[in-house]
Formats: structure tokens, sequence, C-alpha cells
């Protein structure tokens, strides 16, 4: 039977939440096979200034998948930010509908915010290729379907963790500014003053 691997082909998402504050949006797509094994993840490049609206077209491969411990594909879609990424949003995808396709599904499946609503979708292209096989086959022409994603108690768990490394990546560089505020006052107020004759 061989080795297998599940490529990804992240084609594009739309009605993102947007969680820029200034800005728009730099999206870039996350995926794994298993939350517990980071080494395992897999990152798009990021779109900049792509906002709510982004287009990836571009294949993510993840090795070694066995049908029989990998029943879900993880799916983050994330804001990339100079301290830590923030949460756009994120899908847990079953994967016994791409078995259930023949080894190939081209869906539209609906994300979820950080507060666990649905907001947004992505289309990807999901192929379970034997790495013996050679070749992409990502048929990108046939019709979209609507896939099942779920927001399942595992994947909320990982987005909040996500959630507090961005909130105290801000209050971390909030403080950074606060003390340099501070210290710029303290050497000011420290300055010997120059009397008038």
């Amino acid at each position: 039977m061989g080795e297998k691997s599940l490529h990804i082909l992240a084609r594009h998402a739309n009605s993102l939440e947007d969680v820029e504050t200034a800005g728009k949006n730099d999206p870039l797509v996350v995926v794994t096979l298993d939350l517990e094994d980071k080494p395992s993840w897999k990152k798009s490049s990021v779109k900049n200034n792509a906002g709510t609206n982004v287009e990836w077209d571009e294949v993510l491969v993840l090795d070694n998948y066995d049908h029989s411990r990998h029943h879900n594909l993880y799916v983050d879609v994330l804001d990339k930010e100079k301290t830590a990424n923030a949460v756009i949003g994120y899908c847990t995808i079953p994967l016994h509908q791409v078995i259930d396709a023949g080894g190939q599904l081209k869906a539209k499946f609906d994300l979820y915010n950080k507060d666990g609503k649905e907001k947004g979708t992505i289309s990807l292209t999901l192929t379970i290729v034997n790495t013996s096989e050679s070749g992409d086959n990502h048929d990108n022409d046939g019709p979209e379907s609507k896939g099942l994603s779920t927001n399942d108690q595992k994947h909320q768990d990982h987005i909040k963790s996500l959630v507090l490394k961005e909130h105290g990546a801000d209050a971390a560089a909030l403080l950074g500014v606060a003390g340099a505020l501070f210290l710029a006052g303290s050497a000011m107020r420290s300055k010997p003053k120059k009397e008038k004759n």
C-alpha cells in the first residue's frame, strides 16, 4: 500500500473577520493532522494587505498521513504580526469525507472566529496521495462542493492558547513602550535645570 501524504491546495478564503486595528489582514494558512506535533505544521505564504478576501493557490503537503490515526485536518487562518500572529479563523475538517469522495475533495469550508462563531469560508482541495506516485493531481477545474467543518474542543483549546499568546505579546509591547516613556520622563526630570541670571 505504501506511505501516503495529504496534499492541501489552499485556494482562497472569503468574508474573513477583520482583526487588524490599523490596515488590512495579512493572512496565512496553517494546517496540521496533529495539534500536538508542532514540527508537522505547514504554513502558506503570507498575503500582505489582502484584507477579508484572499487567494493563495498554494499546495501544502502533510507527510505520513495514516487514515487509522489521522481523523481530522486542523486549519488555522492567521494574521501575520510582528509579535504573535492573530487568529482570523479556524476549522476542523473530518477527513472521512475525503476518503468517501474517492481520495480527493474540492470544497468550501466554514471558518469559526476566536469566539467560536461562524465567520468566513476557506476553499480547499484535499487529496490523499501515495508517496510513490509522482505529479500533482489537484483538479482545480471541477465543481466545488460544500464541505463539513466543525469547531471541536481540542481545536478550540489550541485557538485559546494562540489568543493568550497574542494578548501576552501585545501587553509586553505596551509595557515596553510604557517603560521607554517612563525612562524618558525620568531622564528629563533628573536633568539639572539651568539657572537664569
